[in-house]
């Protein structure tokens, strides 16, 4: 249970093919060509558009991301993305977890994996927190509000509810790479113990593709992988 609430809180075998079936395929040159022409034909288009969109990015200020990752507030409806969080006490890792998270309205659930299979899932209304175990079975329940008193950062379980998050914090720093936005924040008032709250966003429409919360050589990272906003989901998900 204690990797729920930490934050979000959140091959191939080889292929031998035998001289028979190298031969097979007797279109195979002719495709490759065309693919390879096709290649050329997109390949400077694409080049533009990371161009265009690189020198974009450079041009914002940390102002306007923070303003982007807020404005998520009222355009998000549906979220499904699968995630990774990992620990560590300066630098030394303590725990990680996987799993993945849905969101619709004011419902989310946290399912939780161990080796790829699930282990047990969170599932609230903002009004309760119900704990289940791999089978569906309830292992214990909480009020919603009890369990945002004892966050530092009561919305980072809320993806999407982001000007709650960074209420009360100011801009530390801020920096553009080739496939993020780096925005780290820092409480308001200064006080004993405290923290970082770094959020990476996806420089095409801000959303978050990475949260991290450092406090007292304490790192919790939890990066959000196959993302999918305002899809359809099915009610029973949260259920």
């Amino acid at each position: 249970m204690k990797n729920i609430f930490l934050i979000i809180f959140l091959l191939l075998p080889a292929v031998f093919v035998n001289a028979a079936d190298a031969g097979a395929d007797k279109t195979a040159p002719a495709k490759a060509e065309a693919g390879k022409k096709q290649n050329e034909k997109t390949a400077p288009a694409k080049e533009r558009a990371d161009k265009k969109l690189s020198n974009k990015s450079a041009a914002l200020t940390a102002d306007q991301a923070l303003a982007g990752l807020i404005a998520w507030d009222g355009k998000l409806k549906t979220l499904q993305a699968d995630f990774t969080q990992a620990t560590t006490f300066e630098g030394t890792p303590i725990s990680s977890s996987e799993g993945r998270i849905y969101k619709q309205g004011q419902n989310i659930r946290l399912d939780t994996f161990e080796n790829g299979v699930l282990s047990q899932s969170a599932l609230t209304d903002k009004k309760v927190i119900k704990i289940k175990d791999s089978q569906g079975e309830i292992i214990t329940t909480m009020a919603w509000a009890d369990w945002e008193a004892g966050q530092s950062n009561k919305a980072l379980f809320d993806f999407g509810n982001y000007g709650k998050a960074v209420k009360g914090h100011k801009i530390k720093d801020f920096s553009v790479g080739n496939d993020a936005l780096t925005l780290t924040l820092t409480p308001e008032k200064e006080q004993a113990g405290g923290y970082e709250l770094t959020f990476k966003l996806d420089p095409k429409d801000f959303f978050v593709k990475e949260i991290s919360l450092e406090n007292e050589g304490v790192k919790t990272t939890t990066v959000l992988k196959g993302t999918q906003k305002n899809i359809k989901l099915k009610e029973s998900i949260f259920k």
